[in-house]
């Protein structure tokens, strides 16, 4: 039996978690500064806590609550992201092998 690699993981991780983090402050500084593509900020951000809105429609990653559990839900919401990017990763792979 083959071992499960994690790296894959992780790198997936690591890139949602730095583009999520982007949208996250590029939205701060544009609703700051009153720009209209705060909206578009707004959406990508709605679009990224779906995940973790699934488990609780009350519970998005942003929600307002003290620094630590906002880390936790965001790092819970980028983890069933990643996994669900790498599984689709993998099974791409697996076709490409095939044909």
């Amino acid at each position: 039996m083959k071992k499960f690699k994690l790296t894959g993981l992780l790198k997936v991780f690591t890139f949602l978690i730095l583009i999520q983090f982007a949208i996250g402050l590029a939205d701060v500084f544009l609703a700051q500064s009153n720009s209209d593509l705060a909206s578009i900020t707004s959406i990508l951000i709605t679009i990224c806590s779906y995940p973790i809105g699934l488990i609780n429609s009350n519970l998005p990653f942003y929600v307002s609550e003290d620094l630590f559990m906002v880390g936790l839900y965001w790092v819970i919401n980028v983890i069933i992201q990643a996994i669900f990017l790498y599984l689709i990763l993998i099974v791409l792979r697996k076709m490409n092998e095939s044909s």
